[in-house]
């Protein structure tokens, strides 16, 4: 068995660390108190995603997940608009 460098332990732990919080995000939005708590937990989801893909990125020492942050990042910044709307009833008519 290798040992881990000083780099990939500290990587593999913000792996870990942002794990947890995308659980507890994906918890807050099935047992939200509010819509509106559930939308803020959406977004910080999506925002735990990216943050997981680019220590992956990091970790594997490839530029290749870019374009899949950029697109997560798209598509998350759209679902929380769309949601937002909707709560102040905009869409609604």
């Amino acid at each position: 068995m290798t040992a881990l460098s000083p780099t990939s332990t500290v990587l593999l732990a913000a792996l870990a660390v942002l794990g947890i919080a995308m659980l507890l995000c994906v918890i807050r939005i099935c047992r939200g108190p509010s819509l509106l708590d559930q939308v803020l937990a959406f977004d910080c989801l999506v925002l735990d995603v990216v943050g997981a893909v680019l220590v992956l990125s990091v970790l594997l020492g490839t530029a290749l997940f870019i374009d899949v942050i950029l697109v997560i990042t798209l598509l998350g910044f759209v679902g929380t608009i769309a949601l937002a709307a909707y709560v102040e009833g905009s869409l609604v008519d």
